[in-house]
């Protein structure tokens, strides 16, 4: 029996090369590249399934062709990296930024999102047509909601992955096999909080009702006044609040 070729997540070459799921700029950017940390896989309960040590500058996802990786990834990368800079070094501007650049922020979040997930030992939650619809379209799919937060305490870089999303008003779909296609990431980079949520069930839409999220995706929603916007307490409390879908 002939092996099948390991192949792009995003348009199927079997070119591969390595692509880090974090840019060496951004690395530089908080001085982390050579940074240690261990990528802990836990249980819903708590119980520890995996654990991987590594440098940031290793965190590699070897199923991206040289073709993507070369050419529209990298495209993304080199327009993003001036607005996410500005994002994590200022906060004059921080509306106007995320008013004017909420589609390629909410682009490279989902990108980053779901090469991070394909790169790590946590379990696979990310539907192989995303990536797919993702390569053809250039555009996030349907029902996938970006999010941004500021959190209270910095962390340089950290994520957390789960599929941890409740659905309002159709208490059906617990029976249902697409359960299995929700998913939801969330990064922090130094303060800045980032979550992507997606739920397959079309009839259910984002309830964005929480004061520390701001919504970049599918429209751009922003408190005006520091008043009608408060600080995450940190990443876990961000990913935790604001995981709702209900009934349209």
């Amino acid at each position: 029996m002939t092996k099948k070729k390991r192949a792009c997540l995003f348009c199927g070459d079997t070119e591969l090369t390595r692509e880090h799921v974090f840019p060496q700029w951004l690395l530089d950017e908080c001085n982390i590249r050579k940074a240690k940390m261990d990528m802990e896989h836990h249980a819903f309960y708590g119980e520890k399934i995996s654990e991987r040590p590594l440098t940031l500058n290793s965190l590699i996802n070897g199923l991206i062709c040289r073709e993507c990786n070369n050419g529209w990834l990298s495209q993304l990368e080199s327009q993003v990296k001036p607005v996410l800079i500005n994002l994590l070094n200022t906060s004059d501007n921080f509306v106007t930024l995320l008013k004017e650049h909420n589609k390629l922020l909410s682009m490279w979040a989902f990108k980053t999102a779901i090469i991070l997930n394909h790169a790590t030992n946590y379990r696979n939650i990310i539907p192989k047509r995303h990536y797919k619809y993702l390569y053809k379209h250039r555009r996030i799919p349907e029902n996938v909601t970006v999010l941004l937060g500021v959190s209270k305490k910095m962390n340089e870089l950290n994520w957390v992955q789960s599929q941890s999303v409740s659905h309002k008003g159709n208490e059906s779909i617990f029976n249902n096999p697409r359960m299995t296609d929700i998913y939801k990431i969330t990064i922090q980079i130094k303060h800045l909080l980032i979550k992507v949520i997606y739920s397959p069930f079309y009839e259910c839409k984002y309830a964005h009702d929480e004061i520390d999220h701001i919504m970049l995706y599918p429209t751009i929603q922003v408190a005006e006044t520091a008043e009608t916007f408060e600080l995450a307490e940190d990443m876990v409390s961000f990913d935790i609040k604001g995981s709702l879908y209900q009934l349209d």
